[in-house]
């Protein structure tokens, strides 16, 4: 590697074992050779060979994005079930720019567009860049020959925060009317007397505020206290079953939902006494699913998800709190595990891994963002 001065001018010489000869490259100005220098050794040393640097024939193909994704969904395992929502927006936006185009200037247009036209949450844009990301990965391990390096995939060397909207971009938007959109933290937990409205508006008790009770549903009562004593997924919660339940020890053998391509992740998840007294009572002398919200029949998972959902919005509307969700009770749940006390020396019951084991994360970042600990919870660490 160096840079040497010739004829008024400034070369770039880039020596490395990635690279099948020495690559030049020449400059006006020495600050120019520099940056180049350090923007190529920048990939070559994480092992990456930039676009820039790819001989002819290992160029990427001209195929268009749309076709790459149909590929990419009829491959092994393909993508997540989550994603597919996703790819699908993606084919309809971009779909007909072919793969050669993609480099770093073309991200930052799309990027931009993201936040300009479709005015999207820095969230959303992270989602369509990861998304296309996974499948020009796909389509480089596809089309690279085995002794030749990929080329660079650049929606993956995106500059850190190239999701938030800059101090231009938010200008122009305030100039059409509308505001730079935010990434929003949910940290949602049940405030005091919350859990007894839910519970009286389950029993059938007229809130003060209302014109009649809410009627008596003793499966969803319990399915409210399952997830939030447990903190399952809804589905993994109402497609239990009685024969999941170890009565002897208090274990909830869990089908876990976050697999990918659906794949089921088994886990154990321990239930505590006055929740294991209830689900007792409702196995006694049964097999088969816990709850009959379900019919047993795939088909229909999509559809039981999202009537139980509406269900629980009607139910924590008529509480008094609309802002509420059937997810948040799993946040509510993870704090419930970790400030959970051992009566055997008033100690923390649970570790940070153990929680992680429960709730189903293989990442310990995970319970760092259910954890929405109260102030007074970290106070009480002192007693």
């Amino acid at each position: 590697m160096a840079i040497t001065q010739r004829s008024g001018k400034w070369q770039v010489r880039l020596e490395n074992k990635l690279l099948p000869r020495k690559h030049f490259a020449t400059f006006l100005t020495e600050s120019e050779a520099q940056n180049y220098q350090a923007y190529m050794l920048s990939f070559l040393e994480r092992g990456v060979v930039p676009l820039d640097l790819v001989e002819p024939s290992q160029k990427r193909s001209g195929h268009k994005i749309s076709t790459l994704i149909e590929n990419f969904r009829l491959s092994s395992p393909g993508p997540a079930k989550s994603d597919l929502a996703t790819l699908a927006r993606i084919q309809d936006e971009v779909g007909q720019v072919t793969v050669d185009k993609i480099n770093a200037a073309w991200a930052d247009i799309w990027v931009s567009k993201l936040k300009l036209e479709l005015h999207l949450a820095p969230g959303s844009i992270r989602k369509r860049v990861e998304s296309l990301a996974r499948v020009i990965d796909w389509h480089n391990r596809k089309t690279t020959p085995a002794d030749q390096p990929a080329p660079v995939n650049p929606l993956r060397v995106m500059p850190r925060g190239y999701s938030v909207y800059t101090a231009k971009e938010a200008e122009a938007l305030v100039q059409t009317g509308k505001e730079p959109k935010k990434d929003t933290k949910r940290d949602r937990r049940l405030a005091p007397g919350e859990e007894q409205k839910i519970c009286n508006a389950l029993a059938g008790i007229k809130a003060p505020d209302r014109q009649r009770a809410l009627t008596v549903d003793e499966d969803l009562a319990l399915l409210f206290d399952l997830i939030l004593n447990t903190g399952l997924r809804l589905r993994e919660a109402y497609w239990l079953r009685c024969e999941e339940f170890d009565q002897g020890r208090g274990l909830l053998h869990v089908r876990g939902t976050k697999g990918h391509g659906g794949v089921i992740k088994p886990r154990l998840v321990p239930v505590v006494p006055a929740l294991r007294e209830k689900l007792r009572a409702r196995c006694a002398g049964k097999t088969g699913l816990v709850f009959p919200f379900w019919d047993g029949d795939p088909a229909n998972l999509g559809k039981v998800t999202s009537a139980l959902s509406s269900r629980f919005k009607t139910l924590f509307n008529y509480a008094g709190m609309p802002d509420f969700t059937e997810h948040d009770l799993r946040h509510e749940a993870t704090c419930r595990w970790a400030t959970m006390r051992n009566k055997a020396d008033n100690g923390w019951m649970w570790s940070e891994l153990e929680i992680c084991k429960i709730m189903g994360w293989t990442k310990t970042d995970m319970f760092l963002r259910y954890a929405s600990l109260r102030g007074e919870d970290l106070s009480d660490r002192f007693f």
